[in-house]
Protein backbone atom coordinates (compact mmCIF):
# COMPACT_ATOMS: atom_id res chain seq x y z
CA UNK A 1 0.00 0.00 0.00
CA UNK A 2 3.03 2.52 0.89
CA UNK A 3 4.28 2.11 -2.71
CA UNK A 4 1.13 4.19 -3.77
CA UNK A 5 1.55 6.84 -1.31
CA UNK A 6 5.01 7.66 -2.27
CA UNK A 7 3.63 7.41 -5.35
CA UNK A 8 1.23 10.02 -5.03
CA UNK A 9 3.87 11.95 -3.07
CA UNK A 10 6.49 12.04 -5.89
CA UNK A 11 3.77 13.34 -8.83
CA UNK A 12 2.06 15.76 -6.22
CA UNK A 13 5.70 17.41 -5.36
CA UNK A 14 6.25 16.98 -9.37
CA UNK A 15 2.63 19.37 -9.61
CA UNK A 16 3.46 21.67 -7.32
CA UNK A 17 6.88 22.20 -8.49
CA UNK A 18 5.56 23.29 -12.08
CA UNK A 19 2.44 24.94 -10.73
CA UNK A 20 4.69 27.02 -8.26
CA UNK A 21 7.36 27.85 -11.62
CA UNK A 22 4.10 28.62 -13.05
CA UNK A 23 1.99 30.95 -11.04
CA UNK A 24 4.68 33.05 -9.13
CA UNK A 25 4.70 36.43 -10.53
CA UNK A 26 9.15 36.63 -9.91
CA UNK A 27 11.01 34.19 -11.91
CA UNK A 28 14.37 35.49 -11.19
CA UNK A 29 15.94 32.47 -9.86
CA UNK A 30 18.74 34.12 -7.51
CA UNK A 31 15.84 35.54 -5.29
CA UNK A 32 16.17 33.20 -1.65
CA UNK A 33 12.71 31.84 -2.55
CA UNK A 34 13.98 29.88 -5.24
CA UNK A 35 15.32 27.92 -2.65
CA UNK A 36 11.80 26.30 -2.37
CA UNK A 37 11.77 24.79 -5.22
CA UNK A 38 15.48 23.21 -4.59
CA UNK A 39 14.06 21.56 -1.53
CA UNK A 40 11.00 20.46 -4.01
CA UNK A 41 13.16 18.89 -6.48
CA UNK A 42 14.76 16.64 -3.57
CA UNK A 43 11.46 15.76 -2.14
CA UNK A 44 10.66 14.28 -5.53
CA UNK A 45 13.90 12.23 -5.93
CA UNK A 46 13.36 10.95 -1.96
CA UNK A 47 10.21 9.70 -2.81
CA UNK A 48 10.69 8.27 -6.08
CA UNK A 49 13.35 5.99 -4.93
CA UNK A 50 11.62 5.11 -2.32
CA UNK A 51 8.44 4.33 -4.24
CA UNK A 52 10.51 2.11 -6.36
CA UNK A 53 12.47 0.57 -4.26
CA UNK A 54 11.46 -3.15 -4.70
CA UNK A 55 11.74 -2.63 -8.12
CA UNK A 56 14.97 -2.18 -8.21
CA UNK A 57 15.79 -4.90 -5.40
CA UNK A 58 18.21 -5.24 -2.58
CA UNK A 59 21.68 -4.16 -3.00
CA UNK A 60 24.98 -1.54 -3.60
CA UNK A 61 22.38 0.63 -6.26
CA UNK A 62 19.50 0.78 -3.85
CA UNK A 63 22.24 1.27 -0.96
CA UNK A 64 23.59 3.62 -2.85
CA UNK A 65 20.70 5.48 -4.01
CA UNK A 66 19.42 5.70 -0.05
CA UNK A 67 22.81 7.10 0.32
CA UNK A 68 22.20 9.68 -1.72
CA UNK A 69 18.91 10.72 -0.37
CA UNK A 70 20.61 11.17 2.71
CA UNK A 71 23.21 13.78 1.01
CA UNK A 72 20.26 15.82 -0.52
CA UNK A 73 18.73 15.79 2.43
CA UNK A 74 21.67 16.61 4.37
CA UNK A 75 22.78 19.88 1.69
CA UNK A 76 19.55 20.90 0.68
CA UNK A 77 17.10 20.41 4.11
CA UNK A 78 19.01 23.61 5.75
CA UNK A 79 18.34 25.96 2.70
CA UNK A 80 14.52 26.07 3.83
CA UNK A 81 16.72 28.88 6.30
CA UNK A 82 17.23 30.71 3.17
CA UNK A 83 14.00 30.64 1.66
CA UNK A 84 12.67 31.58 5.39
CA UNK A 85 14.14 34.86 4.94
CA UNK A 86 13.41 35.60 1.15
CA UNK A 87 9.65 35.56 1.68
CA UNK A 88 10.46 37.52 5.51
CA UNK A 89 12.24 39.74 2.69
CA UNK A 90 8.66 40.22 1.36
CA UNK A 91 6.88 41.05 4.06
CA UNK A 92 7.63 44.96 4.25
CA UNK A 93 10.53 45.21 6.97
CA UNK A 94 13.84 46.63 5.81
CA UNK A 95 15.57 44.86 8.63
CA UNK A 96 15.40 41.16 6.67
CA UNK A 97 16.76 42.98 3.66
CA UNK A 98 20.43 44.07 5.73
CA UNK A 99 23.67 42.74 5.09
CA UNK A 100 23.41 41.44 8.90
CA UNK A 101 20.72 39.44 8.07
CA UNK A 102 21.84 38.06 5.17
CA UNK A 103 25.36 36.93 6.93
CA UNK A 104 23.57 35.03 9.52
CA UNK A 105 21.57 33.52 8.05
CA UNK A 106 23.65 31.62 5.38
CA UNK A 107 25.73 30.98 8.46
CA UNK A 108 23.29 29.02 9.79
CA UNK A 109 22.71 27.14 7.18
CA UNK A 110 25.79 26.78 6.05
CA UNK A 111 26.42 25.32 10.00
CA UNK A 112 23.58 23.27 9.86
CA UNK A 113 24.83 21.61 6.50
CA UNK A 114 27.93 20.83 8.01
CA UNK A 115 27.10 19.50 11.31
CA UNK A 116 24.54 17.26 9.22
CA UNK A 117 27.46 16.09 6.66
CA UNK A 118 29.67 15.43 9.78
CA UNK A 119 27.20 13.57 12.55
CA UNK A 120 25.20 11.53 9.51
CA UNK A 121 25.98 11.02 5.77
CA UNK A 122 29.73 10.64 6.60
CA UNK A 123 29.07 7.77 9.73
CA UNK A 124 25.40 6.30 8.54
CA UNK A 125 25.38 2.37 7.90
CA UNK A 126 22.78 1.43 6.94
CA UNK A 127 19.96 -1.70 6.55
CA UNK A 128 17.79 -3.31 4.44
CA UNK A 129 13.91 -3.08 5.53
CA UNK A 130 10.86 -4.24 3.88
CA UNK A 131 8.29 -3.25 5.38
CA UNK A 132 4.23 -1.85 4.42
CA UNK A 133 4.97 -2.95 0.36
CA UNK A 134 8.43 -0.60 -0.12
CA UNK A 135 11.84 -1.53 -0.10
CA UNK A 136 13.97 0.73 1.40
CA UNK A 137 17.33 1.10 3.59
CA UNK A 138 17.04 2.95 7.19
CA UNK A 139 20.03 3.72 9.68
CA UNK A 140 20.79 0.25 11.64
CA UNK A 141 21.00 2.75 14.58
CA UNK A 142 19.54 6.39 15.26
CA UNK A 143 21.68 9.21 14.67
CA UNK A 144 20.76 12.56 16.65
CA UNK A 145 22.35 15.03 14.45
CA UNK A 146 19.72 14.69 11.93
CA UNK A 147 16.69 15.10 14.44
CA UNK A 148 19.21 18.65 15.43
CA UNK A 149 18.62 19.59 12.27
CA UNK A 150 14.95 19.66 11.71
CA UNK A 151 14.47 20.91 15.10
CA UNK A 152 15.80 24.12 14.11
CA UNK A 153 14.73 24.12 10.47
CA UNK A 154 11.12 23.35 12.28
CA UNK A 155 11.41 26.07 14.35
CA UNK A 156 12.60 28.59 12.29
CA UNK A 157 9.50 28.01 9.58
CA UNK A 158 6.96 28.29 12.59
CA UNK A 159 9.06 31.35 13.63
CA UNK A 160 9.14 33.10 9.93
CA UNK A 161 5.29 31.90 9.91
CA UNK A 162 4.58 33.71 12.94
CA UNK A 163 5.99 36.65 11.50
CA UNK A 164 4.16 36.81 8.82
CA UNK A 165 1.14 36.55 10.00
CA UNK A 166 1.81 39.37 12.70
CA UNK A 167 3.27 41.50 9.93
CA UNK A 168 0.74 40.77 6.83
CA UNK A 169 -2.12 38.71 8.46
CA UNK A 170 -1.10 35.73 5.83
CA UNK A 171 -1.93 32.13 8.50
CA UNK A 172 -1.14 29.66 5.73
CA UNK A 173 2.75 29.14 6.30
CA UNK A 174 2.04 29.27 10.29
CA UNK A 175 -0.93 26.49 9.84
CA UNK A 176 1.52 24.48 7.57
CA UNK A 177 4.01 24.50 9.85
CA UNK A 178 2.18 23.93 13.50
CA UNK A 179 0.61 21.00 11.27
CA UNK A 180 4.22 19.71 10.11
CA UNK A 181 5.48 20.09 14.27
CA UNK A 182 2.30 19.07 15.77
CA UNK A 183 1.76 15.56 13.23
CA UNK A 184 5.68 15.04 13.94
CA UNK A 185 5.26 15.45 17.88
CA UNK A 186 2.30 13.32 18.75
CA UNK A 187 2.97 9.68 19.21
CA UNK A 188 0.34 8.64 15.98
CA UNK A 189 0.90 4.73 15.57
CA UNK A 190 -0.36 4.13 11.84
CA UNK A 191 -0.11 1.04 9.76
CA UNK A 192 1.94 3.17 7.23
CA UNK A 193 5.84 4.32 6.94
CA UNK A 194 4.41 7.32 4.94
CA UNK A 195 2.81 9.24 8.01
CA UNK A 196 5.46 12.34 8.31
CA UNK A 197 5.84 12.35 4.33
CA UNK A 198 2.26 13.64 4.27
CA UNK A 199 2.59 15.77 6.86
CA UNK A 200 5.76 17.16 4.55
CA UNK A 201 3.61 17.62 2.10
CA UNK A 202 1.22 19.57 3.95
CA UNK A 203 3.93 21.94 4.69
CA UNK A 204 5.26 22.22 1.27
CA UNK A 205 1.64 23.30 -0.56
CA UNK A 206 1.76 26.16 2.31
CA UNK A 207 5.08 26.73 1.64
CA UNK A 208 4.54 27.24 -2.10
CA UNK A 209 1.04 28.94 -1.87
CA UNK A 210 3.02 31.55 0.36
CA UNK A 211 5.53 32.22 -2.04
CA UNK A 212 3.68 32.82 -5.04
CA UNK A 213 1.18 35.47 -2.58
CA UNK A 214 4.05 37.04 -1.56
CA UNK A 215 5.63 36.70 -5.02
CA UNK A 216 2.41 39.13 -6.26
CA UNK A 217 2.53 41.56 -3.17
CA UNK A 218 5.77 42.05 -3.81
CA UNK A 219 4.84 43.53 -7.29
Amino acid sequence: MDFYFYLFFTLSYLILLIVGFVKRREKNIMRLTFFLYLVIVGLIVDNAIIAFGKFIGTGSLLENLHLFRYWTHAVITPTLILFCLGVLQKSGKNYFCTTRAIWITFTCTFVLILIEIITVVTVIELKPVLEYGILHYVPIREIAGSVLMIIIVSLILLVTGLLLYIFTSWKWMLAGAIIMGIGSALPIKVESTAFTNALELVLMISLVATDITFSYKEQ
